[in-house]
């Protein structure tokens, strides 16, 4: 996922470039409802608020899955923590962890990616206007993504089977 990830990241750097390069010096940078443009900037004040935005959630996307366990296991709220939390098992929560926030940061900047194109293809318009339809059809897929992003997330740290089919003992003893 981690490959996913660095291509969706490096993808907007590459569209946030593109932009600056092909639109008017002023662009629409919001929109009302009906697609309207309300909001302007320098072309180059756009490009740097895709390509900024893409930089700072990077560094979450790849480093909250070390940092979630540099907190107390009280603060962490995992489900079925009494069994991730224990010293011989937090490396598989912390990779669990790490391969589903690979996997959000991809979708996240792949909705962003769909954006700023919807915005550079509206400022290459005229009439400048917002593809409205196009840019719900995206945010609807990122919702639902989001969605079935939750229930595997959970699912992923249900307690395991042993062989005989009944779920791992949780050793009370060694839990922090």
């Amino acid at each position: 996922m981690r490959i996913h990830l660095l291509l969706a990241f490096a993808s907007n750097l590459l569209m946030a470039a593109v932009s600056l390069a092909i639109l008017p010096g002023r662009v629409a940078i919001h929109f009302a409802l009906g697609g309207l443009p309300n909001g302007w900037a320098p072309a180059w004040l756009n490009a740097l608020l895709f390509a900024g935005m893409a930089a700072i959630l990077l560094p979450l996307f790849l480093l909250s899955a070390r940092l979630v366990f540099a907190f107390p296991d009280r603060w962490i709220n995992l489900p079925n923590k009494a069994h991730w939390l224990v010293p011989g098992r937090r490396l598989a929560a912390a990779a669990l962890i790490a391969r589903h926030l690979e996997a959000f940061g991809a979708a996240l900047y792949l909705f962003l990616l769909a954006v700023q194109a919807l915005v550079i293809r509206a400022n290459l318009d005229e009439p400048i206007r917002l593809n409205e339809t196009l840019f719900l059809s995206a945010l609807g897929l990122f919702i639902g993504f989001n969605a079935v992003w939750v229930v595997r997330f959970y699912r992923s740290f249900r307690v395991p089977k042993d062989a005989t089919g009944s779920a791992i003992p949780v050793d009370r003893e060694r839990m922090p």
